[in-house]
């Protein structure tokens, strides 16, 4: 019964088009994003970018740049001569990303705050080198995403996406919508985001969108996290929860984390240990030769 009370809530909110932004999340996770997310997953974003050829000289556009681990590890393979254009919603994500990387008279940098897909509307055709979204496809809609990073790219151009997929954190997930079925009147916005199910699907958006796709593989990272409030404070400083505090009313966030907490500690009881682990896949693809 309470999930259908959920389904009902979920329908009224979807009627009325109440979406919560994670913006305030990432805001809120930004001092302390590189402490908790990028020190555990930033070698696999790094390792990623490996799997494209970025060269001295090559204009590099990278979504949702976030705190700049990445736009950091571009620059150094640019050597100090090219072009990013990245670009990120998060003002508070920029500002971290902005104290790290700097350009030099021959590499030319700009962090812009916006909407990944209104920020490449507004870059020339056939301007890029390579493209890189890293941890935030999901955010936008993929399909119309990739059709205008197809048209962005250079013919030869590459494109390469990082993503969560979407059986990542179970243990964590599982008990918090069994907190929302108990009592739908918590929820009060939808957290849309669109986490593929496996490599294979965003490939699948890749061909759509009239790319060839060159790499694809996934990948699963234990969190180093084994009690609820070490849990819930890694998905809270890391930007795992995006979505969730605008989400919930403000005024009973404190009673959602509770309640979640709650349900893991049960979790623990019962199986003797937390464990979170986060599955994620990496996709690359070039433009065709015109």
């Amino acid at each position: 019964m309470s999930k259908t009370r959920l389904a009902v809530r979920a329908l009224r909110l979807a009627i009325t088009r109440s979406t919560s932004d994670p913006i305030h999340d990432y805001n809120a996770a930004s001092p302390t994003y590189d402490s908790f997310f990028t020190k555990v997953m930033g070698v696999h974003s790094v390792a990623a970018l490996d799997q494209v050829t970025i060269r001295p000289g090559n204009t590099v556009v990278e979504l949702a740049c976030g705190t700049g681990h990445l736009t950091e590890a571009i620059g150094e393979r640019l050597a100090g001569r090219g072009v990013i254009r990245a670009v990120d919603k998060s003002p508070g994500m920029l500002e971290v990303a902005r104290a790290k990387v700097t350009g030099s008279s021959l590499l030319d940098v700009t962090l812009e705050a916006g909407d990944m897909e209104e920020f490449l509307r507004r870059q020339p055709t056939a301007s890029a080198d390579v493209v890189v979204c890293g941890w935030a496809i999901c955010y936008g809609k993929p399909p119309q995403l990739l059709r205008q990073i197809h048209r962005v790219l250079k013919p030869e151009g590459h494109v390469l996406i990082i993503e969560t997929r979407a059986d990542a954190l179970q243990n964590l997930v599982r008990p918090l919508e069994r907190v929302f079925a108990d009592d739908p009147s918590l929820l009060t916005s939808l957290i849309r985001i669109s986490l593929p199910k496996s490599a294979a699907v965003v490939a699948r958006w890749f061909e759509k969108a009239g790319l060839v796709v060159t790499h694809q593989s996934e990948g699963s990272q234990v969190l180093p996290v084994t009690t609820p409030d070490a849990a819930l404070e890694w998905v809270q400083r890391s930007g795992a929860a995006a979505g969730f505090k605008d989400a919930v009313d403000s005024q009973r966030e404190e009673e959602v984390l509770r309640k979640l907490r709650d349900e893991l500690a049960v979790q623990v009881a019962s199986s003797g240990q937390l464990q979170l682990r986060h599955t994620f896949l990496v996709v690359t693809g070039r433009k065709p030769a015109a």
